[in-house]
């Protein structure tokens, strides 16, 4: 999946805010009125150095969008937040009886951006205002759009342990197969072939991120281009009604090496890194393969010291070059 500019970023993200205005003036909520059956979550503005006031908004309103997706709280922001209680205020002065309340939070969430070393360190902060305790995710990205592709995982990772999510709110299982599902750039009426062939993934690809190309042959063989010009083997299966991509030969730090991941990192990823492994469907007219990618995230803290999370899954989508 392709990160487009920060612009066409920005504005998407201010689409997710305003489908939060109107679901915020929907319904019984109109009034101000959060369920009894879902906390408030409040989205305060996002802050620090290592961004610029645009990057900053249209992340927090990815965010937004992201919380909201979880269905488990009443979100606002501080606009929001200020246009409720208003609200309230005109409702008493014009002698309604007081059956609304302000929009109380009972989690606030928030952002903040730091500089370091060439890249930008952020945190995603959840405090319960009841209690003030506070948890907390870091994410490190030598560019926003890093940060972009890590900002839904990370406010899952933040909120998913809260008791409001509950168990409906958990990410679907690394490797779970079946019908992948289609990315939101495929066209609605492109139906997925559902007994593939590996005759019919045969050719050659256009990449998503990390990867250029890939040219796959009919008997399963292939070989993918990564961005940084290192090589890769993969080896093509049929796995159900899905067409499974995996590495095929031994990790190399060249397959993990970034702007932001120097060689001696590259190497710690590359020991502990399970192999890079993509799960499709085809479409009809076999000019796309989309699904999801299994891989690995790399973390590296302000001191240097590298974490690999080895469950780490997200949307890819693959256009073909030629047969």
């Amino acid at each position: 999946m392709r990160i487009a500019p920060i612009l066409a970023l920005a504005a998407f993200a201010s689409l997710c805010a305003g489908g939060l205005g109107a679901q915020a003036q929907s319904g019984p909520q109109a009034a101000g009125v959060a369920p009894s059956s879902e906390s408030v979550l409040r989205i305060a503005p996002f802050g620090g150095e290592g961004l610029g006031p645009g990057e900053a908004e249209a992340l927090q309103n990815l965010v937004t969008s992201y919380a909201i997706e979880l269905r488990s709280f009443r979100v606002i922001d501080a606009e929001g937040q200020e246009l409720a209680l208003r609200e309230a205020e005109t409702a008493v002065q014009l002698g309604i009886p007081k059956d609304i309340a302000p929009l109380a939070a009972d989690y606030i969430l928030s952002g903040r951006s730091l500089p370091a070393g060439g890249l930008i360190i952020f945190t995603l902060e959840l405090t319960q205002v009841s209690t003030a305790e506070k948890h907390s995710v870091v994410e490190t990205a030598p560019t926003v759009n890093g940060l972009i592709l890590a900002s839904r995982r990370m406010t899952r990772s933040l909120l998913q342990s809260l008791p409001e999510l509950g168990p409906g709110g958990e990410a679907p299982a690394a490797g779970a197969l079946g019908a992948p599902p289609a990315p939101a750039d495929l066209p609605p009426s492109q139906a997925a072939v559902k007994n593939p062939s590996l005759a019919m993934a045969a050719g050659t690809w256009r990449g998503d991120k990390g990867l250029d190309r890939v040219s796959l042959f009919p008997d399963g063989r292939g070989l993918a281009v990564l961005s940084s010009g290192a090589t890769m083997k993969v080896r093509a299966r049929i796995q159900g009604s899905s067409i499974a991509v995996a590495q095929d030969q031994a990790s190399i730090p060249e397959f993990y090496r970034s702007p932001g991941l120097d060689l001696k990192s590259a190497r710690e990823v590359a020991a502990t890194a399970r192999p890079w492994k993509w799960i499709f469907s085809i479409s009809t007219d076999g000019n796309s393969l989309f699904g999801v990618k299994e891989s690995v995230f790399v973390k590296v803290d302000a001191q240097g010291a590298v974490s690999v999370d080895n469950n780490y899954v997200r949307e890819a989508l693959w256009k073909r070059l030629y047969r």
